[in-house]
């Protein structure tokens, strides 16, 4: 998913915003908007996982607080990686709603 928005971006990247048409404007914007809307949903997808994630890593850590158990501990470190490896694919998806997010800018000033 992330390769296909880095080609959109770099689509923008090549495009030449003098010579665009009236017509070609609103379809690159709501061509946009509908990627946005896709991140979007991605990030709240991604945000409820990070949540859940947390929420079972404080359970586990609890656990192994409470009875002393490795397995809580290592169950709460599984937990703990798997939020780290979300957390990053979000911070990209962000990054990349950022970029679009500008050239919405662009075509809007057009």
């Amino acid at each position: 998913m992330e390769k296909r928005f880095r080609e959109y971006l770099k689509h923008f990247e090549k495009m030449d915003y003098d010579v665009l048409s009236e017509e070609e404007i609103q379809d690159e914007k709501t061509n946009l908007q509908l990627k946005t809307s896709v991140l979007h949903q991605e990030m709240v997808r991604i945000l409820i996982v990070i949540m859940s994630l947390l929420i079972c890593a404080c359970v586990f850590l609890s656990l192994g607080l409470a009875t002393g158990n490795i397995i809580g501990y290592i169950c709460a470190a599984v937990m703990a990686i798997a939020i780290l490896f979300f957390s990053m694919q979000y911070s990209s998806i962000a990054k990349i709603m950022k970029k679009l997010d500008s050239y919405v800018d662009k075509l809007t000033l057009l």
